[in-house]
């Protein structure tokens, strides 16, 4: 593949001079960027892509030319939901190397394996629904995409020696076929926290009214549940029972944004188990 930077599509007329050189492509490399760390409800912020010319950052349709991605139901599901994109010729070069026996399945792995180059891991869970993107992500991105083909080709032409090739898309024909999943709330799932069975009832009772209460503020904050109060913090109110916003902040992990945007809910739940108990 030739060496050329990563060019940065952020405007209408980038996306029509991409889309033009995408067109000329019979096969090209995707993958995807989101802030699932960061928000609620997760967002597709970024599509890498790269073809046997160059890698690029941007947006494309999927209209039937074969299309590599690694690991590719996250970024099918991902791609659906938000923008309907099918996907009728995909390779998916994580299924492709499990096929053939591979040890290393992730893309780190394989392109050390062939190509001796290591991935940086050091911006997976950056925030890329912040913008400007900073040099160093864009260069990150970027390859994440840019052994993709070479790597297609590779194990492609191995599977074909083997016989393998047809069976291997039928299974990239069922990774492609795959829906969305729609993101409903259990307010049960408080029973699968770490700990949770060593409470005793009411502590039990107070875990599960933190647990929805964390859900309802998270949704309305637009952020993580996991950002807006831990497991371990639920837990240790629940074993404590704190009457007061002094008793409460008293318990690790409770951060004065957390007494600040929490406080009153935290405490409202635990009088009102302790009440009915």
């Amino acid at each position: 593949m030739t060496e050329v930077p990563p060019r940065l599509v952020a405007d209408p007329a980038a996306l029509a001079e991409l889309l033009d050189d995408v067109r000329a492509e019979p096969v090209i490399a995707l993958d995807t960027e989101s802030n699932s760390f960061h928000v609620y409800r997760e967002r597709v912020c970024l599509l890498q892509i790269s073809t046997r010319a160059a890698d690029m950052l941007g947006a494309v349709l999927c209209d039937g030319r074969e299309t590599v991605l690694h690991g590719a139901d996250y970024d099918v599901r991902c791609l659906k939901r938000e923008y309907g994109w099918r996907f009728p010729r995909l390779f998916d070069t994580m299924a492709a190397a499990r096929r053939l026996g591979r040890p290393g399945l992730g893309l780190s792995a394989l392109v050390e394996q062939h190509f001796g180059a290591r991935l940086s891991k050091s911006f997976q869970r950056s925030d890329w629904g912040r913008r400007p993107l900073t040099r160093e992500q864009i260069a990150y991105a970027a390859l994440d995409t840019h052994f993709l083909l070479p790597l297609h080709e590779l194990l492609a032409r191995e599977l074909a020696e083997r016989g393998a090739l047809e069976a291997a898309r039928g299974e990239f024909g069922r990774i492609a076929a795959v829906e969305p999943r729609e993101r409903v709330f259990d307010p049960e799932g408080y029973r699968r926290i770490r700990d949770a069975r060593a409470l005793d009832e009411t502590g039990r009772a107070i875990l599960r009214a933190l647990y929805v209460a964390r859900e309802a503020r998270a949704r309305e904050l637009d952020r993580p549940p996991f950002k807006v109060l831990a497991e371990a913090t639920m837990i240790e109110i629940a074993r404590r029972r704190p009457r007061s916003e002094e008793e409460l902040g008293l318990i690790p992990g409770v951060t004065p944004s957390v007494l600040r945007r929490l406080g009153k809910d935290i405490l409202q739940a635990v009088r009102a188990v302790a009440t009915a108990a």
